[in-house]
């Protein structure tokens, strides 16, 4: 159903499902991972991707692990331990022909940690502290 790869398209990844639950991630981890003053998550289930090569996984903090390509460091997914039936994937990597199944990301998530130089739009979305609080 949908498609996308890292930027040297050496990873590839193919799912059996559109994406649920996009989200803007606003946490220092995702600030510093993607370069932005925020990460988009795809969230798809573990069991509907299917990878080219497998991405390189690093732990990232004690509730979470990442994932990158390891030619062109791409950020790719990153899977918390409380839910690992879940993966997300970075929306930037979703190719322009699977972007129609993307409904737009509806909620902000730790907008405490939010870079203080950006300010975020006002596009509908709920803004939450942390997770869901």
């Amino acid at each position: 159903m949908a498609s996308g790869s890292c930027a040297c398209r050496y990873i590839r990844y193919t799912t059996t499902t559109p994406p649920a639950d996009p989200v803007y991630c606003h946490c220092v981890e995702c600030r510093k991972q993607s370069g932005a003053p925020y990460q988009t998550w795809l969230d798809f289930p573990r069991d509907a991707i299917k990878w080219s090569a497998e991405p390189t996984v690093w732990r990232s903090s004690d509730t979470a692990s990442r994932s990158f390509c390891p030619r062109c460091g791409s950020t790719m997914t990153m899977t918390l331990d409380n839910d690992p039936s879940t993966t997300a994937v970075a929306g930037g990597t979703l190719d322009v022909e699977s972007e129609h199944l993307v409904s737009r990301p509806g909620k902000h998530i730790f907008y405490k940690e939010k870079a203080a130089w950006y300010d975020a739009p006002d596009d509908g979305s709920r803004v939450f502290k942390g997770w869901n609080e």
